[in-house]
């Protein structure tokens, strides 16, 4: 959003080049009948030349400034809009994690839904999706046992579970597109209340990449946890002879809208 003074100055700056465009249009027409206006056409094309540069430096300022802005994202609705918006154009990998304290809520969004389908699509259809999320707590367990049934039928989904208890781990929700951009979401304080931000330039996205890497190795796949004593103890889920939870959804379910 431009500033007052800064619309003031561009509109003074459009009739100063306007006035100059005029000038010069009156020497080049007048310059056969009075031969000394060659001379003023002359040094009009020089400060032509020097307009134009002061141009090309002003945009690039402006571009550099851009790089290095950060979008922010009040609302969830916003924040899933672009961000479904950026898997358009991603092409190889989305990394994402999930460290809240309850599953993807309808109260976030229409926008919020169709991300979280969004990112199955492109598992199925363009790429490999990472997604790593805790599940600490009964809340959280049955929408594991979703995540699992659905890595288990998109091959190129690929969910793994890691707690914040396992020391070390920064419980940062972050979106990471082709190692390129990403974006950090944060909630509030009931499970509607979800914004985020666009942090700026590659060097943050080389560090959120990083250490998404470094939580995805240390990470258990979802398969793997869904049948551990630990998830036994959190979701009070018994284990079949087989080693399964017994809370395991049925294929019919729809999981992609979680």
């Amino acid at each position: 959003m431009l500033l007052p003074d800064r619309i003031k100055s561009d509109t003074v700056e459009d009739w100063v080049t306007w006035a100059f465009v005029g000038f010069c249009f009156f020497l080049a027409l007048f310059k056969d009948v009075f031969p000394w206006l060659d001379k003023g056409l002359t040094a009009a094309l020089f400060a032509a030349v020097f307009l134009i540069l002061r141009q090309l430096r002003d945009l690039r300022i402006d571009l550099r400034n851009k790089e290095f802005q950060e979008d922010y994202y009040p609302t969830g609705n916003q924040l899933y809009s672009s961000v479904i918006s950026a898997i358009v154009e991603t092409r190889h990998e989305i990394c994402a994690t999930y460290f809240r304290d309850t599953p993807p809520s309808p109260a976030v969004g229409e926008e919020a839904r169709r991300y979280f389908k969004k990112v199955v699509d492109f598992a199925r259809t363009k790429g490999t999706v990472r997604r790593i999320i805790k599940v600490d707590n009964p809340q959280l367990t049955d929408w594991c046992l979703e995540q699992a049934r659905l890595a288990e039928t998109v091959p190129r989904l690929n969910v793994r579970v890691l707690n914040p208890g396992s020391g070390g781990v920064e419980p940062m929700n972050v979106i990471i597109l082709d190692g390129t951009s990403a974006y950090l979401s944060f909630a509030g304080a009931t499970p509607d209340q979800v914004g985020g931000v666009r942090p700026p330039g590659g060097k943050h996205t080389a560090f959120l990449q990083a250490r998404f890497n470094e939580h995805w190795r240390r990470a258990k796949p979802i398969a793997e946890f869904v049948r551990s004593k630990e998830f036994r103890q959190i979701s009070g889920h018994p284990i079949d002879a087989h080693g399964s939870a017994s809370g395991w959804p049925s294929p019919g379910v729809d999981l992609e809208q979680s």
